[in-house]
């Protein structure tokens, strides 16, 4: 059996898969006799540049033309199927990359067609050519002689040279959806008389990678496993996984249901799953699960099924989560060639996403003073792990924000938390500072290292309901600030001193850092770590 991809090759302008816009334009220039000297084709690879530069010298060639076409049965079209007019000539610029080729092919650009009306010069992948060989095209692609039409074609458009692409007409060809490939597949496996399941189609169609030469390729290797082969021959030949594996762990991740993590990845080692191939389809199934986040109309490329559950479970994720999702997942590949497993980058990101906190929001005083304002404010918070320096202690958490710049809606309401819901502005500093101690004394009986934190942040000031506190790094303004910790620092404040009160965190740089006792430190470590001792 022939390959496909060579099979069944767009032998006219009706038969190419897309580029509409591309067909039409020179279908009309043929029709009207005013096809230019010279063309630039450019796009991804395997989406028709050199079958439609190939055409274009049927056309301009063939001796019955219909409607712009090629007719295909003329003589003409005949040797330029078999490879044997003497008037088309095609130049791999990758292996000719040479002045010299260059000024070979000029000299055959003098003499006049032997057969046809045009002689048609095609330089694939041109962006390949020395800088000393463009110059040397440069005149003729200006100039070139009536009977003579260059069409030069490239994946890297950035690598021409202006003064090239400014002497062309360019025509930007566009990658074939999914869907249009299925469609294209379908039609393939119908002439060949074969039977492949709906779901084999389109594994194939989305694994092409918006090329139709790979499709074809990929479903070639796809029938030598005979008729009608299961999807797990398929997933293993392709060196795919099956997108039920993706759609369990981010079903596991949105549940943060840790707990079956290490069954789940336990299972792909015991089947041979390769994790760096999983670890890619993971990313492009979180993907498709962002989009749907911030472009719900975009449908994804998957069966109905699929797109129902990808959609339920995107639904009970905010975007800043999915984004963190996939920050930690891309991670995660970037360690896969340094990790002595290749399974422990995908099962710490797979751990992190399942514990991950709530997105604390910017300071609470922020979100009161964006309620009262005429105009809604952006506020940030910036992901900024910790640089430790020699002169620096090392923290004791490691901690993760996410990204975002959150933007209330036009006249939506602002969502408080019940801590500031009416906070007491009458407070000073002196009915704080009475009762200081206690607090702190009952926040390290609740957690240790929270209050040795708290402990060390000494008071600022109290203005407009809030407690300032002064922290010398970042990170221990992220803690402090957390949900679950603001919570618990402002409800035992209230406990202890009456007063409804917020607490801020100010970053300053000369805050003194008193150093622990061992059972102190030994104390936070147990608390973070959630060890125990072991005599």
């Amino acid at each position: 059996m022939a390959v496909l991809y060579r099979k069944y090759r767009p032998q006219t302008f009706a038969e190419v898969l897309g580029q509409k816009h591309v067909v039409q334009t020179l279908k009309n220039q043929v029709l009207a006799g005013s096809v230019a000297h010279a063309y630039l084709f450019t796009g991804g690879r395997g989406i028709g540049k050199t079958s439609i530069a190939r055409i274009l010298a049927k056309a301009v060639n063939c001796i019955s033309v219909k409607d712009g076409d090629a007719c295909g049965k003329c003589d003409i079209c005949k040797q330029i199927e078999a490879g044997q007019f003497l008037d088309l000539t095609e130049i791999d610029a990758a292996s000719n990359t040479g002045v010299d080729n260059i000024r070979e092919l000029i000299e055959h650009v003098k003499f006049s067609p032997a057969i046809g009306k045009y002689k048609v010069f095609i330089v694939d992948e041109v962006h390949m050519l020395s800088k000393g060989a463009f110059n040397a095209l440069l005149k003729t692609l200006e100039e070139p002689p009536k009977h003579a039409i260059f069409v030069l074609a490239t994946t890297e458009i950035n690598k021409v040279p202006p003064t090239i692409i400014s002497r062309t007409q360019r025509f930007d060809f566009t990658s074939p959806s999914v869907k249009e490939l299925s469609g294209h597949l379908v039609n393939v496996i119908k002439q060949e008389k074969i039977k492949l399941k709906p779901e084999i189609i389109e594994l194939v169609a989305a694994n092409a990678q918006g090329s139709t030469r790979d499709a074809l390729s990929l479903l070639d290797k796809v029938l030598s496993l005979g008729d009608n082969p299961s999807i797990e021959d398929c997933l293993n030949l392709l060196g795919v996984t099956d997108i039920a594996l993706s759609e369990n762990l981010l079903e596991m991740v949105v549940a943060e249901n840790a707990a079956q993590i290490p069954a789940f990845f336990d299972g792909l080692m015991e089947r041979g799953t390769d994790f760096s191939i999983f670890n890619k389809d993971f990313l492009e199934y979180s993907r498709k699960a962002l989009v749907l986040k911030v472009a719900p109309q975009v449908a994804p490329a998957l069966s109905p099924e699929h797109s129902a559950k990808l959609a339920e479970m995107a639904g009970r994720l905010s975007l800043q989560e999915t984004i963190f999702i996939i920050r930690l997942f891309l991670r995660s590949y970037k360690d896969l060639p340094t990790s002595p497993s290749a399974e422990i980058p995908l099962f710490l990101a797979a751990l992190e996403a399942c514990n991950r906190k709530p997105q604390n929001p910017a300071t609470q005083a922020n979100l009161a003073a964006q309620k009262t304002a005429a105009a809604p404010a952006k506020y940030e918070i910036p992901v900024v792990e910790p640089k430790i320096t020699d002169d620096q202690p090392t923290p004791a958490v490691s901690q993760f924000a996410f990204t975002q710049v959150i933007e209330p809606a036009q006249g939506a309401p602002v969502v408080e938390d019940p801590v500031f819901a009416s906070v007491d502005e009458s407070a000073t500093i002196a009915d704080i500072q009475d009762k200081w101690e206690q607090v702190v004394t009952e926040l390290k009986e609740l957690n240790v290292s929270l209050g040795n934190l708290v402990k060390n942040s000494p008071l600022q000031k109290v203005e407009s309901g809030k407690v300032f506190l002064g922290v010398k790094f970042l990170f221990h303004k992220q803690n402090l600030e957390s949900q679950k910790n603001l919570q618990l620092i402002c409800n035992t404040i209230k406990k202890h001193t009456g007063k409804n009160i917020g607490l801020c965190a100010l970053i300053i740089k000369d805050v003194p850092i008193e150093h622990h006792e061992p059972e102190a430190a030994l104390a936070d470590a147990l608390s973070i770590l959630g060890g125990e001792v072991v005599e």
